[in-house]
């Protein structure tokens, strides 16, 4: 599902790209359908948190999914509420509500399709995960942004979706970035996979290019935290991340995951 809507773009985001030194606003937030920490459903401040991005990948959104989030449909709330397009990637189905990931940019979306991972044997009652790929115009340039939520419960399932992600991934004849919840830490086998060098695609983790700390996503209010959300770009991409603009928002309660926020310079030959 991709919508476009007539608001004002000056809501959301940073100003216009206008040359090889502007800067591409990137953010990844797993919003735990729009509850917080402290148990109260507001949509409003999970946009409020990630206000100003310019590319923003979202997880666990609701679509008419029923009393828990209010049955809206929260990928075109949050699109509104942001001023931007959205596409959503529905992986969870109940009657005529779905459950997903999400991408809310100021750049049009020129397409988009949203790909299956694949489940281990005896594993077909699992939730189902999937990858949403969008092709955006980045002024007159294209960039894939991809988003997805990897298996929490099973190592074997996220495995083979780590090797899936990749494999889609590898076939993009653009400039990409992937965002999203992979539910792996960065000492994991499934994290060095994802960021082997080689057979396939760099997956280069913005983090360790742009960050600094352990940049934990959750439990970061509690006495166990982990860095599970992520950001990764291209090979070629991954000299434009912005040295020290990687941050993760350890103040906000909006959800049950913090966060991540990273600065990428787009560049204008490729």
């Amino acid at each position: 599902m991709i919508r476009r809507l007539a608001l004002s773009f000056g809501l959301l985001l940073s100003p216009a790209l206008a040359g090889a030194q502007d800067v591409i606003k990137l953010a990844t937030f797993n919003i735990h359908h729009g509850e917080g920490t402290d148990g109260k459903l507001d949509l409003k401040r999970v946009a409020d948190v990630v206000r100003g991005a310019d590319v923003i990948a979202f997880q666990e959104i609701d679509v008419r999914f029923g009393d828990r989030s209010g049955g809206v449909d929260q990928a075109e709330q949050l699109g509104k509420e942001l001023g931007g397009n959205f596409a959503f990637g529905p992986n969870l189905l109940r009657g005529e509500g779905s459950y997903g990931v999400a991408l809310v940019t100021r750049f049009p979306i020129v397409g988009h399709t949203n790909h299956r991972l694949p489940r281990s044997e005896g594993r077909d009652k699992a939730e189902p995960r999937g990858l949403l790929e969008c092709r955006l115009d980045v002024d007159g340039k294209p960039l894939r942004v991809y988003v997805t939520h990897l298996a929490h419960d099973s190592g074997a399932d996220r495995a083979l979706q780590v090797a899936r992600v990749r494999e889609i991934v590898a076939a993009s004849p653009d400039p990409w970035v992937v965002m999203g919840d992979f539910n792996l830490r960065p000492d994991s086998a499934d994290y060095r996979t994802l960021t082997a060098p080689e057979p396939g695609p760099r997956f280069i983790d913005a983090w360790t290019v742009a960050g600094k700390g352990p940049g934990d996503t959750i439990g970061v209010h509690g006495t166990r935290s982990a860095r599970i959300d992520y950001v990764f770009t291209s090979g070629p991409l991954a000299a434009g991340l912005v040295a020290g603009s990687a941050r993760v928002d350890v103040e906000t309660i909006a959800s049950d995951h913090q966060p991540v926020f990273v600065d990428l310079r787009f560049p204008t030959d490729r």
